[in-house]
């Protein structure tokens, strides 16, 4: 009987052991497959961590590379055209002037009996096309049979716009009084949700209060020929920047315009000896026809 006691002892001893054995076994292989997933978990991580910081270096670099271009272009040039020997008002005059990295392009524009509003420089469509007629007076279906004298199409804002979109900056000159005529602008801005992008010209104080009025966030230039509407454009609170003829274009008046905290310009600048006086002068803008010209000078200097 002691022996077969003994022996289920032993038994038990034995039967106990190995269970101990296997439960160890267990928790080992749960203890080692625990660390393993949390070291996959922390190579996850680690991964996710190198492909957030790889993004946010990109984006970073894409940022800069942005902000170095925009510093490659002069913002003080102005575009009315490529160069002189481009046609005025054409799609082909402004691709050479933002080709040529120009960031400012001047649409002055008129607007057809159907609401349209089309780059021109007068509403006499003789000019630019050599037809006896006004664009206001005639509708789009008209206006799409003339051709410029150079035989290029007439241009409509959104033709350039939807080309070039937010990439460029664009100066609307307002040349005629009339509400149809900020109305049609008014719509375009809000429609390509370019306010950012867009300024407002015009040589006239009604157009400008007008344009104030209807949109305020836009900045506004006043184009001054004389020195009497200088004097009264200082203390004008739709006019944002004061662009003058090269005739006034003097140092004195320069710093009358800012001590008065308005931009200060100039038009048409197209010799060197005329963009380079502007730029010694410190003018914060100029209009030009010679582009490629004028940012040759601008990258000199």
């Amino acid at each position: 009987m002691k022996k077969k006691a003994g022996t289920a002892k032993r038994l038990t001893a034995i039967a106990v052991m190995l269970l101990l054995c296997v439960l160890a076994t267990v928790y080992i292989l749960n203890l080692a497959h625990s660390r393993m997933e949390e070291a996959r978990q922390a190579e996850i991580e680690r991964e996710m961590a190198e492909a957030e910081q790889q993004a946010a270096e990109e984006a970073a670099q894409a940022e800069s590379e942005r902000a170095e271009k925009a510093a490659s272009i002069p913002q003080r040039v102005y575009s009315l055209r490529g160069s002189s020997e481009d046609e005025a008002y054409t799609m082909a005059s402004y691709e050479h002037a933002i080709e040529a990295g120009s960031g400012f392009i001047t649409m002055p524009y008129v607007v057809s009996l159907d609401g349209t509003a089309y780059v021109a420089g007068d509403d006499e469509a003789h000019e630019l096309t050599g037809y006896a007629g006004s664009f206001s007076g005639m509708t789009d279906g008209q206006i799409a049979e003339l051709t410029t004298r150079g035989g290029a199409n007439i241009v409509k804002l959104s033709d350039v716009i939807d080309k070039y979109g937010k990439e460029v900056n664009y100066i609307f000159e307002i040349q005629y009084t009339g509400a149809r005529n900020i109305e049609a602008l008014s719509e375009i801005i809000g429609k390509y949700d370019i306010g950012d992008n867009s300024a407002i010209s015009s040589e006239h104080f009604s157009i400008l209060r007008s344009a104030e009025a209807e949109l305020p966030d836009i900045p506004k230039i006043f184009l001054c020929r004389d020195d009497v509407t200088f004097g009264e454009a200082l203390g004008l609170e739709c006019v944002d920047a004061i662009s003058v003829s090269k005739d006034l274009m003097v140092s004195e008046y320069c710093k009358m315009a800012h001590d008065y905290n308005k931009k200060f310009g100039a038009f048409a600048l197209n010799s060197d000896q005329d963009i380079k006086a502007a730029i010694e002068m410190g003018v914060d803008s100029y209009f030009t026809d010679e582009t490629v010209r004028a940012i040759e000078i601008e990258k000199s200097y």
